[in-house]
Formats: structure tokens, sequence, C-alpha cells
């Protein structure tokens, strides 16, 4: 072939390649905006520019690596268990959708950027020193020391399945490409058989591991939690009514933190099967829903004007081990 032909074929193609790039800002942002796979490190500071706010709430947040909408509202309910059954209460509830760019956006952090310990630190304070656009918390796994398959950030912490007081968890798995399953009992054989069936045929590896549950939504389909783990073991309060909270996959890279409010002492809040019915109804269609800590554990927090807060209530609000977080990853 003439070379003033080839160069003119190899200058067209370039030209093209340089024309998709800049046509199509994944492409542009997955070889050079992407976060480290590190828990000590967090994401990049999000814009001031990129939120927008109704008085004192959080309405939205965008830029060009990660779009979040806020969405609250006050429930009125009858209380249907626990010693105040039958009280009418009104409790505040919110849902958080998220839509990244990369999978390294959905992070996670250790209280004192430790996975040592048993240490405790402020929910607030962890989101803030790693920049989060949006945080919750997660299963209290450092304060849970001694049971648990532990994995984040793609780096083993522990395999305690077998341990000596016979905890074992619907454990809540999320790969490396962002994708949600669920190891039902989860022991250490049923682990490695999972992961060796479901995801390294299709080179994934896991990100992270949760050990609390129950999952509360499948396909889209509520599920009947006393049929989990977490019932059967009697743990976590889940026939009384007290604060809620729960991640869910919605779709590819999309995700929701959905959050039910409680005063404490069994007042108010929702029982896990209503919360499981809520937040299918809230998230239909939901891929996964999986339960993490309640209580004086739930968190939900963002940047309200620059300044890190709490954005539902917890009046018995205590410090935490750890934190699931989404970021910017927009320099």
């Amino acid at each position: 072939m003439n070379r003033s032909v080839v160069r003119w074929i190899l200058v067209a193609l370039m030209a093209l390649a340089l024309t998709l790039s800049l046509s199509c800002p994944y492409l542009a942002y997955a070889d050079g905006a992407a976060l480290p796979l590190d828990y000590l490190e967090g994401g990049k500071a999000p814009k001031e520019d990129g939120w927008v706010y109704d008085g004192k709430k959080p309405v939205s947040y965008e830029d060009s690596t990660i779009q979040v909408t806020f969405e609250t509202e006050d429930i009125t309910h009858n209380l249907s268990a626990g010693k105040y059954s039958g009280k009418k209460v009104k409790d505040e509830t919110w849902v958080v959708r998220i839509k990244i760019q990369d999978v390294s956006q959905l992070r996670t952090a250790a209280s004192s950027d430790s996975y040592k310990g048993r240490g405790q630190e402020d929910s607030v304070e962890m989101a803030m020193a790693k920049k989060a656009v949006v945080a919750m918390n997660g299963d209290f796994f450092k304060y849970e020391y001694d049971v648990g398959y532990v994995v984040r950030q793609g780096e083993l912490i522990r395999d305690l399945t077998g341990n000596s007081r016979g905890r074992i968890f619907d454990m809540l798995i999320i790969d490396s490409a962002g994708d949600f399953h669920v190891v039902y009992s989860a022991t250490t054989e049923k682990i490695d058989a999972y992961v060796a069936e479901n995801l390294t045929p299709n080179g994934l590896t896991v990100l992270d591991t949760f050990n609390i549950g129950p999952v509360l939504v499948l396909n889209g389909e509520v599920q009947d939690v006393s049929q989990s783990e977490m019932a059967h073991q009697g743990l976590y309060q889940w026939r009384s009514p007290i604060q809620r909270i729960a991640i869910v996959q919605t779709g590819p890279l999309e995700y929701a933190i959905v959050e039910t409010g409680g005063k404490g002492q069994e007042s108010s809040g929702f029982t896990m099967q209503e919360f499981a019915e809520f937040v299918a109804e809230k998230c239909p269609g939901a891929i996964m829903a999986y339960n993490l800590d309640g209580g004086g554990s739930a968190s939900l927090i963002a940047p309200i004007k620059g300044k890190y807060k709490m954005i539902c209530a917890n009046p018995g609000h205590r410090p935490i081990t750890d934190i699931l977080y989404f970021a910017s990853a927009e320099d």
C-alpha cells in the first residue's frame, strides 16, 4: 500500500479516537480520574457550586463524576410492635439516590484509619476526613472483632466465620464492578465456592463485604426477614421499631441509601419487615437492598454548605467503627 495512503489512514484513525474520547466522558474519565483503592485516602472535595439546597436540607449534588439526589418525607404510622404498640408516631425518612462513573467512588473507611482494635469515632468526623459527598454507617465490624468474613477496599481483614460464638451472617459482597451479591449463612466454604462460581470466571474480585443483614429486597421482591440468619439468631432488634438504614443497588453503578428515623426505646421507628417494605416502595425493582447497623449507629451524613452534618436526626447517635461513602473524583 502507498505510504501516503497509510499515513492518511493513521491520521484519520487518530482523529476519530480523539473525537470519541471528547464526546464520551466515561472513556475520558476512566483513563484519568478514578480514585485509588486505598482506605486511607478519601475522595476529591465536593464542589460548592455543585450543591443545591432547600434551606438547611440538601436537594442534590452533581459534578462530572457523580450525581446525588436527596428526598425526605415525614411518615405518620401506627407502631405495630414493642411496648408502645398501637401508638401513632411521625418518623423522618430519607432516600438518597447516587450514580457514579467508577466503582472506586464507592468507598469504605474505618475509625482512626485502622482495622485494628475496637476503637470508635464520630461518623461525621470520618465522613469529613474522607471528603464524602454522602456517607452512611457500616456494620460496626471492629466492635464485633471476633466474627465475620471482612474485606474492605479489596483487602481481606479477617476470616472468622468459624468463631466460637457460632455467629454467621447473610453476607453482602460488593464485587469489583460495584455489583451486589449475597451469601446466605456465610461460612468460608460457602463464600469461596460462591466467588469461584460467580465472580472469578467473569474476571471479578471481592471489593467489600458487610456482615449484618438481612437482605431486605432482592430483584424487586420484598424478602421475609423472619427467615434470615439475623432473625434465627435473634439479633439487632429485628422485631422492634427502631431507626433503620440500608444500602441499595438499583442499577449498574447506581445506588440508594434509605434511612427511617426513630426516637429510641421502641417509641418510634420501623420493624425490620416494615423497613423492607418501605425500601421496596421507594426503590422499585431494586437489584438488592441490604440492612446495615441501625439504632444508635444509623448515620446519614452530607456537607451542608461546607459543614458536615447528620441529615437524619438520631437522638441516640453513638460513635461507630466504619462508614461506607460515595466520593467525587473530579479534580
